[in-house]
């Protein structure tokens, strides 16, 4: 009898702890809040950059993906990873350079003549300077997609000189582009965000709008401003970010991981961008649109104006700006000083 009712404790005692043991085996799960076009290179990356993490994690972590926007949108996005409402979030640049005005220094309008050219601002030191910027704000910058050259999508016409720009009325979200738009006497408008912008357009409240080829499309941008003009005025990114607190209670091979699979998922934006740029090029002129180059000379005048902008903008933000300029500046731009 003694026996047995140590038998039967023994069983209640193992059947106590196979939830124990059940609950220390279940993966951690992250929730990645997305948002854009399921079609899109830069969603189809991001699939892959999940599906890496979460094999190579083999069970102890799983990422789950809330697409389409139905969380947080990319106006709301950075704010909701940064008050832990989110672990995960994919936030487009331009939205996050208020909150993060050193992020302007890797998107410095008419800087860059290729993508290439801009990708090297997130490496090295001026990598180390956003990273710490975003870490104050309570955000991990895991890494940045790229999405092609800003280009403009406009309703009036092909911008070929200055003269075009004038009086323009462009919607736009980047703070140093729209003072740029200013000294180019255009009437910019950040006020509408940028997935009304196609009903902006529609209803002749705007003349037009700054988007990059592939995501304009997907967006009928040239259903309402069938006039691209490609500027390459600069090159945005969409940034994989963390909640900071979330990325500090990862195993550091965890975030490593993250990070590795991050630098493939930016290397492959960097080489898909221009690819897709071209096709959707062509799938726009054949649907009514038309796709026309800045004039060389145009962009020279507009580089110009843009270098005082470049200097004003680091003047006002600190010593931390004026490095990234010196960093990521090509050299006729510094010479200035």
């Amino acid at each position: 009898m003694k026996r047995f009712t140590h038998c039967v404790i023994g069983l209640c005692i193992s059947l106590l702890l196979i939830p124990t043991f059940a609950q220390a085996e279940s993966p951690r799960v992250l929730r990645l809040a997305s948002w854009g076009p399921p079609k899109h290179y830069l969603s189809q990356s991001r699939n892959a950059w999940i599906e890496a993490v979460n094999e190579r994690a083999a069970g102890r972590i799983q990422i789950i993906e809330y697409p389409g926007g139905q969380l947080y949108g990319p106006k709301d996005m950075h704010r909701a990873v940064a008050r832990g409402l989110i672990d995960m979030g994919v936030i487009l640049q331009p939205r996050l350079m208020a909150t993060v005005p050193l992020l302007q220094g890797v998107y410095l309008p008419f800087a860059y003549d290729t993508m290439e050219q801009a990708s090297n601002a997130y490496a090295g030191e001026s990598l180390a300077i956003i990273q710490q910027a975003m870490q104050e704000k309570n955000l991990q910058l895991v890494y940045p997609a790229f999405s092609g050259g800003v280009q403009v999508f406009s309703a009036q016409g092909s911008i070929d000189g200055i003269a075009d720009i004038k009086n323009l009325r462009v919607l736009a979200t980047s703070p140093m582009v729209t003072d740029l738009l200013h000294k180019l006497e255009a009437a910019p408008d950040t006020s509408i965000p940028q997935s009304e912008q196609y009903m902006a357009l529609k209803r002749g409240v705007a003349d037009a709008m700054l988007n990059a080829i592939v995501t304009g499309y997907f967006q009928r941008n040239h259903e309402v401003a069938p006039f691209v003009t490609v500027t390459d005025m600069s090159f945005p990114t969409v940034l994989m970010t963390v909640n900071l607190d979330v990325w500090n209670s990862l195993p550091e091979d965890i975030q490593q991981i993250m990070l590795e699979e991050g630098e493939k998922q930016k290397a492959y934006s960097l080489g898909a961008s221009a690819a897709m740029e071209a096709h959707f090029k062509q799938v726009i002129s054949e649907n009514g649109g038309k796709v026309s180059a800045l004039p060389t000379g145009t962009r020279s005048l507009i580089q110009q104006a843009s270098q005082q902008v470049w200097q004003e903008w680091a003047q006002r933000n600190g010593p931390q700006a004026q490095r990234l300029l010196e960093l990521n500046l090509p050299q006729p731009a510094t010479s200035q000083e």
